[in-house]
């Protein structure tokens, strides 16, 4: 997908990271870990916990896919800087 593209509700940002994981490309993220937090890198693994969508990054950091607010440019519709 390309750069600045809204995730609308109902979407997902799970294509985005399986293109960039099967790529081997850097991923920009910002998530919500109790606030907006900011990681990057390249992503080891995707995998489902729980019935959940993750992603390992390759500094071991685990993030679950419904917690992304952005990645590589591209937000969340319900993300607020604010």
């Amino acid at each position: 997908m390309e750069p600045g593209k809204l995730i609308l509700p109902g979407e997902s940002f799970y294509p985005i990271i399986m293109a960039l994981f099967e790529k081997k490309e850097k991923a920009s993220i910002l998530y919500d870990d109790n606030g907006p937090t900011r990681a990057g890198g390249i992503i080891e693994s995707v995998y489902e916990k729980e019935g959940k969508h993750w992603l390992r990054l390759e500094d071991q950091t685990e993030i679950r896919v419904d917690q992304l607010q952005a990645v590589n440019g591209s937000f969340s519709s319900d993300f607020s800087t604010c």
